[in-house]
């Protein structure tokens, strides 16, 4: 099975997921019919389920303005702006000419989302195009949400008003109601002329999602200094990644223990640099507005440990990288937390949240399958990630953030892993020329061998073949084809034209360099260089190094 129909079956998966949620038919609340929460009064508690937190006031959600009977609220991220429409006259057509004039006033805003609040089935249609164009969201009286969106816009709306519903309803089920009447509400909304009032918070930018994502960038631009194959993600580019802390066991079993820490930060080619870098900035957002840049920080830390530890224990001797363990072990960390951490998100979990959890981790599972990826380091960091979320709690929101520290710490963990690997590999000669050291006897002749070269020997129709493999080091490989000694000079020449190689390897990068010597010690001998085509000018080079080394 190829890589490639592996690739469209998962996209066909997720957008068939996308396309469910979307149109699957919205779950009822029949306990607000049956005690009677309608319009008014399911507006002051859907107020009160946005606005608070177990009891604390929500630091990213403020109460902006009221609109006649209108009340608007901001929420940082991507939700956006709400406008809370209740429907006081239980769907009669003097709701919709307010909606009207709601939506006319608001026509020109970007991230906003109306939420008719009240009002039967049939009255929630005429609602969506009553505020048409605008994103709409009604809450019937049965609490049944339903919406309307056009384009591929963040379901973040109708989670949040979905997550606010359900708290709702679990407090009826257990006897209590709580809400903020609209007179309180209106004491609550501040007045940017009002000097007495706290300056509203920024939105939380994500400060170590932000810093790790740059240093992986600019690891990446680095790996395309030394070579362009970096973009493309073959020919020289497992060599760059290896002199630059890839996940070797040889390696780090020889004391290069810091590669644990430098793996993450580098990526095999712009695809996959690109997957990567959107799949943490999706997950590190959220978490760290959760939990607190510094938990973040441990937590993405600990999971690429696990990762790395994983993927050295279970792979002997490929090369591995990229920050892929690092992110299911965020997605391991919001799995624990949706389901087992009440403490952590609002309970119960909206089910459109659950679901996307659920439906992210069967893409993940069968992407791991896909040949060429390291299934040992997602485990690794999937299992790290969500064993370490049941210990970790929410952020303190009241402390501010300082990103000065964060990001020194971000810079200092690439400078002790990519940085300190770079420097004893010397990462800027990975698809340079290698430097000829050693040598290979056979009988009285000797051939030259660069230093730290794997050498192997054997014979094959009475020729012997001597293979010099500079991988995962170096992209160059050398094969030396040797003839038995002949009774002349005569004997050898009429051999040397048998010992030419038929072509080149099959392969869009690969070539094959050919420097012929006729005859040393009446033996007819072929050098074979085979490197990327990036590196042609140096394997020409190589091959008459050699030829002229020859003894």
């Amino acid at each position: 099975m190829s890589p490639t129909f592996v690739a469209l079956v998962l996209l066909a998966g997720f957008l068939g997921f996308r396309l469910y949620a979307r149109f699957a038919p919205a779950r009822p609340r029949p306990i607000f019919a049956e005690n009677h929460i309608f319009a008014g009064r399911l507006t002051e508690g859907l107020l009160h389920a946005l606005i608070s937190d177990r009891g604390f006031m929500r630091v990213d959600t403020r109460l902006s303005a009221f609109e006649g009977s209108a009340v608007i609220v901001d929420r940082d991220g991507a939700c956006g702006r709400l406008v809370l429409y209740p429907a006081l006259g239980f769907g009669r057509e003097s709701d919709l000419l307010g909606l009207r004039a709601v939506a006319a006033r608001h026509a020109e805003e970007d991230k906003i989302t109306v939420v008719v609040v009240g009002g039967s089935e049939e009255f929630g249609e005429s609602a969506f195009e009553a505020a048409g164009p605008l994103r709409v969201l009604h809450i019937g009286d049965d609490g049944r949400l339903r919406e309307v969106r056009r384009g591929f816009k963040s379901a973040a709306p109708r989670l949040v008003v979905e997550s606010a519903l359900d708290r709702m309803a679990r407090d009826l089920k257990d006897g209590a109601f709580p809400t903020v009447d609209l007179l309180t509400a209106r004491s609550l909304v501040g007045s940017p002329d009002d000097a007495s009032m706290p300056p509203s918070r920024a939105a939380f930018r994500g400060v170590v999602t932000t810093a790790l994502t740059v240093a992986i960038a600019l690891c990446f631009a680095i790996e395309v200094a030394i070579s362009r194959d970096s973009i493309r993600g073959d020919g020289a580019v497992l060599s760059v990644v290896y002199r630059m802390g890839a996940i070797h066991q040889p390696a780090i079993l020889g004391g290069e223990w810091q590669r644990l820490i430098a793996a993450p930060f580098l990526h095999f080619g712009l695809l996959h640099l690109g997957m990567n870098g959107w799949a943490q900035w999706s997950l590190g957002a959220p978490l760290e507005f959760l939990v607190g840049p510094w938990r973040f920080l441990g937590l993405w830390v600990g999971a690429a440990l696990g990762a790395s530890l994983t993927s050295l224990v279970f792979n002997e001797t490929s090369v591995s990288a990229g920050a892929s363990g690092a992110i299911f072990g965020l997605l391991g960390a919001f799995t624990t937390f949706v389901f087992f951490r009440k403490d952590v998100l609002p309970q119960p979990v909206p089910r459109p949240l659950r679901n996307g959890v659920l439906a992210t981790l069967v893409l993940n599972l069968f992407i791991s399958f896909i040949p060429g990826i390291d299934m040992a380091a997602h485990a690794g960091g999937f299992v790290t990630g969500a064993l370490m979320a049941l210990g970790i709690v929410r952020r303190d929101r009241s402390d501010p953030t300082r990103p000065g520290p964060l990001r020194l710490a971000v810079a200092v963990m690439v400078l002790l892993g990519v940085g300190v690997t770079s420097i004893q590999e010397r990462a800027h000669r990975a698809a340079s020329i290698p430097e000829l050291g050693d040598t290979w006897r056979i009988g009285e002749l000797r051939l030259p061998i660069p230093r730290n070269f794997t050498v192997s020997e054997s014979r094959q129709s009475g020729l012997t073949l001597v293979e010099a493999d500079g991988s995962p080091a170096s992209p160059y490989s050398i094969t030396y084809k040797v003839s038995h000694a002949q009774q002349d000079e005569e004997a050898a020449l009429r051999l040397l034209p048998t010992l030419r190689s038929p072509e080149a390897p099959q392969g869009p990068s690969d070539w094959v360099a050919l420097s012929r010597l006729g005859i040393q010690g009446l033996r007819a001998i072929e050098i074979v260089v085979v490197a990327p085509d990036s590196c042609r000018a140096g394997a020409e080079a190589l091959g008459a190094e050699l030829a002229k080394n020859t003894r």
